[in-house]
């Protein structure tokens, strides 16, 4: 029998030794293989971006403390793919902005015509109300606070939210309530959406028969509506003219080369250089205009605004009035997305009829002149030319016209 207890314990003994040996082989194998991974991705870098994302959202998935949002996690990917690698204008557009960038450059959309913006109560305030708008019609009115939207209350918080909920279809409906400040009125109003051009270009006559145009942006609609008013200078007997581009962020390439066939003669409007090296020119056609010419300008035009101010500099159409420019000679181009999102990229430089790109310097004016310290841009918001009391540039504009 005590033979028999000891042939057991060293069976036992035997079968521990064993397990041991296999659990620290395979042990071992893993801490080796595991060395390898972490000797290949840190020491060596050969671990792709595809191995790292998946290491850190299995990281995330398995130890942060709330659940992980993957489509806000993608868009983000995304976004940083473009963001960390591009210049300042290049971005990524997600699906829901796609829509209203579109909306923006076309310079038109669907709503009832309003201008919206927060107030220092943090408040959503109707900052302008288009002339002929349904929203006009209805009866809202500059200064009125927005309360609710199809009965979502406004607010800061929700702004975005309020704004996508006012446009819609055209032709439909939308349930408004508002609070008139001045008389202390709450007011409930159904506004029907309608297509809307969105204003930006004014005009009117000034002394001396000068012709004045003001360029809000360069948009889809910006031409007809620039076309009309220079067409009426004209009929009533303009003899000079200023062109005013302040606070103009640019816009479309087509709308700005569009107006300046007006006043060009044939030649060279600009051209792009992308990457390699191709380029490609814009030319005007046109038979130009004969009569002096100012355009107004300050640090914040830029983009197709420089690219107007220095084809009328280079070809010596004109004077421009005011300070240096924002400095923005690059192009971009929009690429969609199959899922509604899009790239917008710089793909090309622009440089002005002399072969000079404008990007980081800006264009120098022939005359300077600085604003009064508390001069703002009156809001551009219809046809009729509105001004502040106050604009220093634009006496230097009229001054420079009136001496030519």
């Amino acid at each position: 029998m005590e033979d028999m207890e000891k042939n057991k314990n060293n069976d036992s003994g035997f079968m521990r030794g064993v397990l041991f040996g296999i659990l620290l082989t395979v042990c071992v194998a893993l801490l080796a293989r595991s060395s390898a991974v972490l000797y290949r991705y840190f020491v060596k870098g050969e671990i792709n971006y595809e191995t790292k994302a998946k290491l850190i959202y299995n990281f995330l998935e398995s130890n942060y403390v709330e659940d992980i949002n993957e489509k806000d996690m993608y868009e983000g990917i995304y976004a940083g793919m473009v963001y960390n690698t591009t210049d300042r204008y290049s971005t990524y557009i997600p699906a829901d902005a796609y829509k209203n960038y579109l909306q923006n450059t076309q310079g038109e959309y669907v709503g009832i015509g309003i201008v919206v913006g927060i107030n220092e109560n943090s408040k959503i305030e109707i900052k302008y109300v288009y002339e002929g708008s349904s929203a006009e019609k209805a009866g809202i009115m500059q200064g009125d606070i927005l309360v609710s939207v199809e009965g979502v209350e406004a607010g800061y918080e929700n702004y975005q939210d309020i704004v996508d909920l006012i446009k819609g279809e055209e032709g439909t409906e939308v349930n408004i309530s508002v609070y008139r400040p001045q008389q202390a009125l709450d007011l409930d109003m159904t506004v029907k959406r309608v297509h809307i051009d969105t204003p930006t270009v004014c005009s009117a006559m000034l002394e001396d028969n000068i012709g004045y145009i003001r360029i809000s942006q360069f948009e889809g609609v910006t031409y007809d509506q620039f076309k009309t008013s220079f067409d009426k200078l004209k009929a009533d007997g303009m003899e000079r003219i200023i062109v005013d581009l302040r606070d103009n962020p640019g816009g479309l390439l087509t709308s700005v080369s569009s107006i300046l066939d007006e006043f060009l003669s044939e030649g060279v409007i600009t051209y792009t250089e992308d990457k390699n090296g191709n380029r490609e020119y814009e030319y005007s056609t046109g038979d130009g205009i004969d009569m002096p010419m100012a355009v107004l300008v300050n640090a914040s035009s830029a983009s197709a605004s420089e690219l107007f101010s220095a084809a009328v500099q280079d070809r010596g159409i004109g004077e421009v009035v005011g300070v240096t420019t924002y400095g923005k000679g690059v192009v971009q181009t929009t690429y969609p997305l199959s899922d509604g999102s899009a790239l917008k990229i710089t793909t090309s430089r622009y440089y002005t009829p002399n072969g000079i790109c404008i990007d980081g310097i800006g264009v120098k004016p022939d005359y300077e002149a600085e604003a009064a310290p508390d001069f703002s841009m009156p809001y551009l918001a219809k046809d009729e030319a509105e001004f502040a009391e106050n604009d220093l540039q634009l006496e230097k504009a009229v001054e420079v016209v009136k001496n030519k």
